[in-house]
């Protein structure tokens, strides 16, 4: 099972891979949390509010959004989007760890000319949270669930008149799948990679 040290060690180690466009597409980033819970290390997690015109409403995610003029990097723009989003200042609750792949951003069945970076935290501290209304509900998953075979399911959806069957895990109703899987299992592998040999 992984720790937040271990994870501190090894993350750090893996250069992320750029996205050679990301100076030309619109950029997003989103805020990993990590803490150590009951069940071991635990994600924070959103479940986004169900809104037209967002192309992942009513998915579950992490906090973020797009950059802004205003952002003086896209890890500030992660930061930012935690304040709005679930209200709360993560600096000083928190330890920044790295960053992993960026990821061409894909919604609604389309690819889309948006380039997601993801940012890992330690969560050190528990603040308390005040979700505004692009959050339906605020989720703490255990990481260990992705990291059980029997646990990993299927679905279905239909686009352009095909059926494609999508990896998902469940947890107490929650449904994790797309990008965020990709980001949490990424956050894994790395992390669980020959690097543990020299631990």
């Amino acid at each position: 099972m992984l720790n937040i040290d271990q994870i501190k060690r090894r993350l750090p180690h893996h250069a992320p891979n750029k996205h050679p466009q990301r100076h030309i597409f619109k950029r997003s980033s989103v805020a990993i949390c990590l803490h150590e819970g009951s069940k071991g290390l635990e994600l924070l997690m959103i479940k986004r509010a169900e809104r037209i015109g967002d192309p992942w409403s009513g998915q579950m995610g992490f906090p973020g959004g797009r950059m802004e003029q205003h952002d003086a990097n896209i890890l500030a723009t992660a930061m930012r989007e935690c304040q709005e989003e679930i209200g709360v200042d993560i600096a000083p609750h928190s330890t920044y760890i790295h960053r992993l792949d960026d990821i061409h951003a894909t919604g609604a069945g389309r690819v889309m000319p948006l380039v997601v970076t993801p940012f890992v935290f330690h969560l050190h501290t528990m603040p308390d949270f005040h979700p505004n209304e692009e959050v339906a509900e605020i989720a703490w998953i255990p990481l260990e669930l992705f990291r059980q075979p029997g646990k990993r399911k299927y679905f279905e959806i239909h686009h352009q008149d095909i059926d494609h069957a999508l990896p998902c895990f469940m947890y107490r109703g929650f449904m994790i799948w797309g990008m965020s899987l990709r980001m949490i299992e990424e956050l894994d592998q790395k992390c669980s990679s020959r690097l543990a040999t020299s631990d």
